[in-house]
C-alpha cells in the first residue's frame, strides 16, 4: 500500500477544471490523484478520497456572503492558488476526510484505539478465529499494508507522534485471500515448531485451526 501523509501530501488539480466544478454547486468528489467526480448520485467509485462533499459558493447569494477560494472546500480545508493549478491541503481536515471515506476503507488506525475492527466482514471473521492464538488486528494489517496494492491515507505527525489513518485495499477479494493465507502459514509454522500443542487444545483453539484447516 502506499502511504498518502496528508501533512506532507497536496494533491494537484487543473485549475480550470476545479472552478468549473465549483461553479456547478454541486456535489463532488477529489481523488487523490486529483481527479474530480460529481457526487450527485452518491453512487460513487470504491478508492481514497480527499474530499467529497458540497463546495461553498464563490459568488454568494442574497443571504451569503462569497468564500474566499481557500475556503471553498470548508474552513478545515485550504485551496492554495499555483497559476494554472490549485493544490489541496487537508492536514486540519481529518475528520472530513475520514467521514469521506468511512464507505470505503478497510480499517481505520489511531494511536490512541490502534485497530479495532476491519470493515469487511470476511477480513474480521478471520480476526475472530486468529485472536484464540494471539494474532490480532495489528499484525494482520501490518501484513496487508506490505502485500496488497493499495492506499494509506493518514495524518502523520513526528514529535510528537501522533497517527490517524485509514487503509483502502485496491483488490477485497486478494486482501481477503492473502490475509487468510498469512494466518495459515503462521499457524502451521507454530505447530511445526512445537508452539501450539495440538495434543493440548482448548475447544475455541481447536475450533479455529479447523477454520484455517491447520488440522481436519
Amino acid at each position: 500500500m502506499t502511504f498518502y501523509n496528508l501533512l506532507k501530501y497536496t494533491p494537484k488539480i487543473d485549475k480550470k477544471a476545479f472552478l468549473t466544478a465549483i461553479k456547478s454547486q454541486k456535489p463532488i468528489a477529489i481523488t487523490l490523484d486529483g481527479e474530480i467526480l460529481d457526487a450527485s448520485s452518491g453512487n460513487l467509485p470504491s478508492q481514497p478520497y480527499i474530499f467529497v462533499g458540497q463546495p461553498r459558493s464563490l459568488v454568494g447569494s442574497a443571504v451569503s456572503k462569497p468564500t474566499p477560494l481557500a475556503k471553498i472546500l470548508g474552513d478545515a480545508y485550504e485551496v492554495r492558488d499555483e497559476g494554472d493549478k490549485v493544490a489541496i491541503y487537508a492536514g486540519r481536515a481529518w475528520q472530513d476526510v475520514l467521514n469521506a471515506n468511512a464507505p470505503y476503507y478497510l480499517y481505520q488506525d489511531t494511536t490512541s484505539d490502534g485497530i479495532t475492527e476491519f470493515s469487511d466482514e470476511k477480513l474480521d471473521d478471520l480476526i475472530w478465529y486468529s485472536c484464540e492464538f494471539g494474532i490480532n488486528y495489528r499484525e494482520v494489517a501490518e501484513f496487508l499494508e506490505k502485500e496488497v496494492d493499495g492506499a494509506v491515507v493518514c495524518i502523520e505527525n513526528e514529535q510528537p507522534y501522533h497517527f490517524n489513518g485509514c487503509a483502502y485495499a485496491d483488490n477485497l477479494e486478494e486482501a481477503r485471500n492473502k490475509a487468510y493465507d498469512f494466518i495459515k502459514s503462521t499457524l502451521q509454522k507454530r505447530v511445526e515448531e512445537g508452539k501450539i500443542d495440538l495434543e493440548d487444545l482448548e475447544e475455541d483453539e481447536e475450533e479455529a485451526l479447523k477454520f484455517f484447516e491447520v488440522i481436519a
